[in-house]
Formats: C-alpha cells, structure tokens, sequence
C-alpha cells in the first residue's frame, strides 16, 4: 500500500486526467482534483503535533509518493553570449540556458551557476547537450538556481581537446576565461538573477578554468571586480597551476578530486591546497578538499568504469574514467550543502526530493509484462542482457529500446527518461520500455513513448 493510500483510502496518486463532474469542481481534471486532496491532506496533517522532524519526513514522504516533490524543470534554451569588449578576436560563445521555475524561485532573483565542460566539450556527437547538464540542471532549478553551461569549443570549430597535449591546444583555460567572464556580463544584464550569489563550477579542463577564473595573482582577473560568492573544482588538473608561487584565490573554493585519478591526479591539488590553506584570509579566500576514494576521473557521472584511449596529457596515453556510486552519492550532497553554506541560503528539498525524482514525466505503467520478465523483452538477446543489468540501477531509472532491437539504459539520475531515448542510434527510432519499477511499453506502436515529455 503507498502511503498516501495508507492515509486517504482509496484517492489515486496518479490518476488519468478526465473532466471533473462532481463537487470536487467542474472544469477540474481528476488529477487537478487529488491534487486538491492532497493539500488538504497536508493541511490535516498540520493540526497535529509530532516532532518537528517526523512530520517534514512524512510530509516529504507523501510529496515523493505523489510525484509532486519535483518542480517543472525549465525548458533549455541556446543562445549566444557576445565576447567582452577588450577581449579581441573572441568569438560569440555558445551557452544553454536553464532558469529556475517560478515555484522555486518564487518571483524573485535566483542565484545562478555557471557550468564549465571538460576537455571533451559539451556537446555529444550528434551536437546535442550532454546529460551531464541537463541532470545538473535539474537538481539545481528544484533548488531554485539558474544554470548556464556555455560552450567554448563549438563556437571556434572545435570538438573535444583531450588528444591534444597542452602545448598544442588552440583553446586554453586563458580563452576559456574569457568567455566565464563574458558569461557574468551577460547574466548581470538579467533581472531574474541574484547577481549577488553567483557561482562557478567546472569539470576537469573546465575546473581548470576555474581556477585561472579566480587566481588573484592574474592581472585579467584582478582588474575586474570580482562576480563569485563561490567556486567548485571537480577534478581539475593541479600540476601547472600549483608551480606558480603567486597563485591564490579570489573566491571561497571546493575542490573534488577521485584519490585513484590518473588522469588529473589528486597529489598536486591536495599539495596546492595545503599550501593556499596557510596563508592569511586576507590573501587567499578559504579551500575546501575533498578526495574519494577508489574513485576516477568522471567520479561523479554514472558512466561504467573504463580504460580510456587518446589522452592527451596522461603520461600512457590513457586515463581510467567512470562513476563511482559513493563518491557520486557522496559529492553532490557536499556540492549543495556547500552551496548553501557559501550563499547562506537554506536548501529547499531533502537530498530524496532534489535527486531521487524523474525531471520528465513517467508514463503510466502499460501491463505489457512483468517488469522481471527479463525474456519478454522484445529485443535482441543484447538488449535483453542490457535490461537484466537496468533492473540493478538504482532509481530513477529507465529503459528504451529500438525499432531495431537495440536496449539502451540510464540510471541514478533526474534525467535517465530522456537520457535513455538519446542513446538511441541516429537515423533509428526509440521507445521506453520501462520507467523505475514499472513496464511502460505497449503493443501498439502508436502509443509508445518515443520522447521526454513535457517536465513536471
């Protein structure tokens, strides 16, 4: 019995949308209508009197169990951001918009974060965002944060940097600043954020970039004034940076690393931020380091580990890469929780609410088959064994297949409904076949789910 079900006997916690013909209020679909039972249901709940921290997680319980605790995540939107006025010959920088929604911002300007790709870039191979972004997106727009994820490579001809070693790059983490610094002007121009509590964040080459993006010791950025209330590193790499005996920090900073990197090793970030942690406040801003271990580059992300080939700067040739699920558990509750440390702003959701719900909406289950029934899968023995290893992913999670028998999976993410359909190969069409712990595909082909629809 869900535990709505447990308190209102009966009232549907997902129910088709209909025309309401009762007292419950004509012109009001059902779901509009046990939406209105649910807040009188809280509103019952409120006359009692138990601990104040039973009652948030009963409250929070019943929000997850309704699928309410996730507010709509705003529609991604491209633009271009115009180079700064003394930066000459950059280019216009291709930036992803993703403003928080009114309910959680209520009206008023958000703090925003901006989020800065790794070597790789931000695009996939179909010049499509990653879902890397889209995720953070959605964790951060429940907490009432804008995000903007610009895109420095597209926008000078480039893919990805990673083969290439430094000293041969035509893009550096000096271009790259630049474009965070023409970023904050154009997010200053905005009315809808809190230009007060702005925010840098990067991955890897991008983290890099934020570190260059508050050196003290660097003209281009000491002759600015300085935009960030904080900055967040994960696992850039430390060695360059770490040689210059001048380098402190404009802005408070938590620095992420995997202890087993060998990509970006932790030993000379930990070394650079045990130096910047004994000098005086008054020359460096706080540092904050965190290694996990067992953990590689790309820690955080749900990707299966692997030994990856073409890498620029590793001494190999190669790095290890992937996720590790306790140091992504572990790294994004330390991610908010600083977050709302360094803008002195109380986090809006338990880590549940923030991470443990579906950014797009979940189709109803379809009774095609048992979600167990590994064999009635109508794919490919490949697909097949793809879906045996979904029903180990934790949630949320879900399954698409191919017109052409193919399985593809994503898990332990806001996002895995519409990071599922992308897998699908170009030129081939997708549909869900299940969503967390339901079936949701169907024998008609006309009803299946082919896209992420509308966000919550």
């Amino acid at each position: 019995m869900r535990l709505a079900e447990a308190i209102a006997p009966g009232w549907p916690v997902q129910a088709p949308s209909r025309p309401a013909t009762g007292r419950e209020g004509i012109g009001l679909s059902a779901t509009a209508r046990d939406n209105v039972r649910f807040v009188r249901i809280i509103l019952m709940l409120s006359t009692f009197r138990p601990r104040p921290r039973a009652m948030r997680a009963l409250i929070s319980g019943l929000l997850l169990a309704c699928g309410l605790a996730a507010l709509p995540a705003a529609a991604q939107q491209r633009l271009q951001i115009p180079p700064l006025p003394d930066a000459a010959g950059q280019p216009a920088v291709d930036a992803y918009w993703f403003p928080a929604p009114a309910e959680a911002t209520g009206g008023q300007p958000a703090p925003v974060v901006i989020g800065l790709h790794g070597c790789s870039g931000a695009l996939d191979s179909r010049h499509r965002l990653i879902g890397r972004y889209h995720e953070m997106a959605a964790w951060l727009n429940r907490e009432g944060y804008h995000f903007l994820a610009p895109e420095s490579f597209a926008s000078r001809g480039l893919k990805s940097i990673c083969e290439t070693p430094n000293r041969a790059r035509a893009v550096n983490e000096p271009e790259r600043r630049a474009d965070v610094y023409a970023a904050v002007a154009w997010l200053q121009a905005r009315s809808d954020v809190d230009v007060s509590r702005m925010v840098l964040m990067g991955w890897s080459h991008g983290a890099q970039t934020v570190l260059h993006s508050i050196d003290r010791s660097a003209p281009f950025v000491t002759g600015r004034a300085q935009p960030f209330r904080a900055a967040v590193a994960y696992y850039p790499g430390c060695t360059a940076i770490s040689q210059n005996a001048s380098y402190a920090l404009t802005t408070p900073l938590l620095l992420m690393i995997g202890e087993n990197d060998d990509w970006t090793p932790a030993a000379p970030c930990r070394n650079l931020t045990q130096r910047l942690q004994q000098l005086p406040t008054a020359a460096s801003a706080p540092v904050e380091f965190v290694s996990y271990p067992d953990s590689y580059h790309g820690f955080d992300g749900t990707a299966e580990q692997r030994r990856r080939g073409g890498v620029g700067n590793s001494r190999s040739g190669t790095a290890m890469v992937g996720g590790t699920p306790a140091a992504r558990a572990a790294s994004r509750e330390r991610l908010f929780d600083y977050l709302a440390q360094q803008l002195d702003r109380p986090l809006r959701l338990s880590a549940a609410e923030r991470f443990g719900v579906h950014a797009y909406r979940v189709p109803e289950a379809s009774g095609f088959a048992q979600l167990a029934a590994v064999d009635a899968v109508p794919g490919s023995a490949q697909a097949r064994e793809r879906y045996a290893r979904f029903l180990a992913l934790p949630k949320p999670r879900a399954f698409a297949l191919s017109d052409a028998g193919g399985g593809y999976a994503s898990g332990d993410t806001a996002d895995a409904v519409r990071q599922a359909l992308a897998a699908c190969p170009e030129k081939q069409q997708c549909a869900l076949y299940a969503v967390d712990d339901q079936v949701v595909w169907t024998a008609d082909p006309a009803r299946r789910v082919r896209q992420a629809e509308s966000p919550r």
